[in-house]
């Protein structure tokens, strides 16, 4: 990811309505789990305003590859380590929950089977695994450049990942469901005939901020009952079969 993006993300990831929802698609999950979960692996921490929300839940540690998004995770009072999601730095059977948030889309991942075989490793018996991730490669679009996008994904096709590696699915569905014809539109036509010099995570209008955050805030209520058909990102929770 570019430098501009990280500061971007730290600047906007408290209040901007895409930030927002995702932590209330992966609230909706690990509320589910909090009794089974204290010690937890936030992979690819970045600047840390998702980390920040799984403290609720256990202790944390964030790894990152990156230095400059290490020390802006870094203000918010964060343990946040150095290294890389193929070659985890910690012992086997560590931790009871290793959460991928949108990492496994990054150019940066030679590897997919490596990091969840990793994963693995470094998770506790019946220890649970969380992704969110990029959806449907027709997505990608000019944002894709700029937080150096090398591939999307399906449910399917990671729950078949997940499988091969030695995890059961017990949760999954696609998010932002609410405000796919838009994003549709986005990357697929007007991507086409306009390019911009920047990615679509940019400060929007207060009031529709506010509106977005409200839609998104039901839909993530919505995943308590029903698994969304489409959306542009996904969410999986897996459980570790020993």
């Amino acid at each position: 990811m570019k430098k501009c993006e990280y500061v971007k993300m730290h600047l906007l990831e408290d209040s901007h309505f895409w930030f927002v929802g995702k932590r209330f698609f992966i609230k909706t999950y690990l509320d589910k789990i909090t009794s089974k979960i204290s010690t937890i692996l936030d992979i690819g921490s970045g600047t840390g305003g998702t980390t920040k929300l799984l403290e609720k839940y256990g202790k944390v540690i964030g790894i990152e590859k990156n230095s400059f998004a290490q020390s802006l995770s870094k203000k918010r009072g964060l343990e946040v380590v150095k290294g890389k999601a193929e070659k985890l730095p910690f012992k086997k059977n560590s931790f009871d929950l290793v959460t991928i948030l949108d990492v496994l889309y990054h150019r940066d991942i030679k590897n997919i089977n490596k990091v969840i075989k990793e994963t693995s490793r470094v998770l506790k018996p019946k220890g649970f695994i969380l992704i969110t991730d990029s959806a449907f490669s027709f997505l990608q679009g000019n944002h894709s450049s700029f937080v150096y996008e090398k591939r999307r994904f399906t449910v399917s096709e990671l729950k078949k990942i997940l499988y091969k590696n030695g995890f059961i699915t017990t949760n999954d569905s696609y998010v932002y469901f609410s405000i796919f014809p838009f994003v549709f539109l986005k990357r697929t036509i007007i991507d086409l005939f306009f390019k911009s010099n920047k990615s679509d995570v940019s400060a929007f209008p207060k009031i529709v901020n506010l509106l977005l955050i409200s839609i998104l805030r039901l839909e993530s209520l919505l995943l308590n009952y029903v698994k969304l058909p489409i959306g542009s990102s996904l969410i999986i929770l897996g459980q570790k079969h020993e």
